[in-house]
């Protein structure tokens, strides 16, 4: 008979690094509450063990590395973190954009000691649930998991975990959008945003710190590190711009538009003459080297590409000397260059784009294909 008290939940959130949306027309901020700001706090709390305490549901051990472990029937450990929100003080929760919680997984834990033994592979379901924190992580937090979870995290995807997996891939990072919860969390004041993370796969053993493998070496060992929130906010007033910052600005808009111009044009191009081709009777893949001359983006010599390149260029020559937050983070609120700014401006013109054709040609992505270019342009085809 099982004590463990977590629900078995079937859901998933996406892997990878979280780009945040900010609106042009707003001052934003990018704020980082990680394990260098004071009073942020970790800690992993543990239910029973091996001829120390019964597995129970309740609480027994604190003051261990941060991990989530199962062994159904002997003990489960819960990572446990409470993250200050004094740096948020008088933000509006109404200006937040976006909060994400970013972990990784650099290690995987095959025993606690005498009498636990894990499987060797690290949790597929990572469920965390949020809790008002109080700036002390105490034995009780461990029970903070009623209700529905913040999110659940799935590592399916990427195939079994394990140390050797890791040797090769390095400390795997997820991100969880924590918006919601977050400007909760400011709407009540609340001093902590706590999160308790845990899994309801047993025998499964996950290391959630930054100790590296075999959770022995120094802080930093392979580039992990300690569980963190990124917050972007934004207030609604125009912000107001130096003159450098007012022609990094103006050139983003208008560079991003020309390059979305000519990537309309040369598409439009290509799809009416397969159109033309097939309504006369003739082989539609007859237009396919004039096609890739428009809009083969793995071509350096494509219009489509050489409008790409030209814009990025113009952005990082007008932005020269400036760094993404001083207008805002525009698109990608992480970027720490101009360069990760203009290629996110230009990825989502084009996912713009895309959506306009698909809504404008209605066999769009039946015509891309007739020229071998439908896998080029994934959006186009998404709904068909």
């Amino acid at each position: 008979m099982t004590t463990n008290t977590l629900p078995k939940f079937i859901a998933g959130v996406a892997i990878g690094v979280a780009a945040a949306v900010v609106p042009l027309a707003a001052t934003a901020d990018v704020l980082v509450v990680d394990e260098n700001t004071s009073g942020t706090l970790y800690d992993g709390v543990i239910d029973g063990f091996p001829g120390l305490a019964t597995f129970d549901g309740v609480a027994d051990l604190a003051g261990n590395s941060l991990a989530i472990a199962l062994q159904d029937g002997v003990t489960e450990e819960r990572a446990i973190i409470e993250f200050p929100l004094a740096s948020l003080a008088g933000v509006d929760p109404l200006d937040v954009v976006s909060a994400t919680l970013t972990f990784n997984i650099d290690d995987v834990i095959t025993t606690f000691g005498p009498g636990t033994s894990f499987d060797g592979t690290a949790a597929e379901t990572i469920v965390l649930f949020d809790y008002v924190g109080n700036g002390s992580i105490d034995l009780t937090d461990y029970e903070n998991v009623a209700g529905a979870p913040l999110s659940v995290v799935s590592t399916v995807a990427l195939g079994p975990i394990t140390d050797a997996s890791l040797a090769l891939s390095g400390p795997l990072a997820f991100d969880v959008d924590v918006t919601v919860a977050l400007a909760a969390h400011l709407s009540s004041s609340d001093t902590h945003m706590g999160i308790v993370i845990a899994t309801s796969d047993d025998l499964s053993a996950t290391s959630l710190d930054d100790l590296g493998d075999g959770a022995v070496g120094p802080p930093g060992v392979g580039g992990s590190f300690m569980p963190l929130l990124t917050i972007v906010t934004a207030t609604g007033e125009p912000p107001v711009y130096s003159k450098a910052e007012l022609k990094c600005q103006k050139a983003m808009g208008k560079e991003s538009g020309k390059f979305l111009k000519t990537a309309q044009k040369e598409l439009t191009k290509c799809m009416d003459a397969v159109l033309a081709s097939a309504s006369k009777g003739a082989d539609p893949a007859a237009n396919t080297d004039k096609c890739a001359a428009g809009i083969d983006p793995s071509s350096v010599d494509s219009k489509i590409s050489r409008a790409r390149v030209k814009a990025a260029a113009k952005i990082a020559s007008s932005c020269a000397g400036l760094v993404p937050p001083v207008v805002g983070s525009p698109c990608d609120a992480l970027a720490v260059d101009f360069g990760e700014t203009a290629v996110c401006v230009l990825d989502d013109h084009t996912t713009q784009l895309e959506e306009a054709l698909r809504s404008t040609y209605a066999a769009g992505c039946d015509l891309l294909g007739a020229v071998g270019r439908d896998g080029d342009y994934p959006t186009l085809c998404a709904s068909e």
